[in-house]
């Protein structure tokens, strides 16, 4: 079990993952994991709207895991600028609502 606090650490993980994998190059074999981890998060936020109560699937703890170990090869294998930039590029794609960005209502 979770909090909604935890959900947005976990989406925000993911996506500067797979904003590293697919738009930087840096481990793109992350990107299933992503997708896996994204589709958790979205059934985590479905259930909780439904039952008040945040949670993952062991499906989704794995995918979770998995998109963490990335995210965190690639944190360690590029200067501290370019994970910034990362971050940066990320939080561009989801301000302006890029077509890859799958907002929660």
């Amino acid at each position: 079990m979770g909090t909604i606090v935890e959900w947005q650490e976990l989406a925000d993980m993911m996506n500067i993952c797979e904003v590293m994998a697919s738009v930087g190059g840096i481990g793109p074999e992350a990107l299933p994991h992503c997708q896996d981890a994204q589709k958790a998060l979205e059934e985590a936020a479905r259930r909780f709207e439904s039952t008040g109560k945040m949670g993952l699937s062991g499906i989704g703890l794995n995918a979770i895991k998995e998109v963490y170990e990335y995210h965190d090869l690639q944190r360690s294998s590029v200067p501290r600028s370019v994970y910034e930039q990362m971050i940066v590029k990320t939080r561009n794609r989801v301000k302006s609502k890029s077509k890859e960005v799958v907002e929660i209502k």
